[in-house]
């Protein structure tokens, strides 16, 4: 599944995103926070039920704080879930962005919820922002709540 690959191509970010140390992360899924070091290193590799419990925490912050998790959202659709739908250009500046704003939050300089509007300012700039807004307002949840991506991972078929 590419989404893994992804997921850990971003780690750092995302979880810079989310607002948490390596250890936080790792305590909300359940493993080390040099587990979680050793995966944003890729001196070991993301597997699938790391991968999906790592999703499920994400989406489970994003339901909590909808107010201030955009962020996630975006960089989640933009560079994991969707990036065939985005331009090159315009996901290597929104991540270039992200990577300059996120590590504020961790270093307590500003909030999540700043460098969310600040991130979604710049996503709009670059005409990402459009196609997110249906997946804001709405969330990536399909038929019984369950979301697209956990479908996706638990489906046998290989790509």
């Amino acid at each position: 599944m590419k989404e893994i690959e992804r997921l850990q191509d971003n780690l750092l970010l995302i979880r810079r995103a989310a607002g948490w140390t390596a250890e936080e992360f790792g305590d909300r899924i359940g493993v080390t926070r040099q587990t979680i070091n050793n995966l944003e290193a890729k001196r070991n590799k993301l597997n699938k039920t790391q991968y999906i419990a790592m999703r499920a925490v994400l989406d489970a912050e994003m339901m909590e704080s909808p107010e201030d998790t955009e962020i996630l959202k975006c960089l989640l659709d933009v560079l994991i879930d969707h990036p065939e739908n985005y331009k090159a250009e315009d996901r290597e500046a929104l991540l270039a962005k992200a990577n300059m704003l996120t590590p504020s939050i961790l270093a307590g300089t500003t909030t999540r919820k700043e460098v969310s509007k600040e991130l979604i300012g710049a996503a709009g700039a670059l005409g990402i922002a459009a196609s997110l807004f249906p997946m804001i307002g709405a969330g990536a949840v399909i038929a019984g709540g369950t979301s697209a991506w956990l479908i996706k991972a638990l489906s046998k078929k290989k790509d």
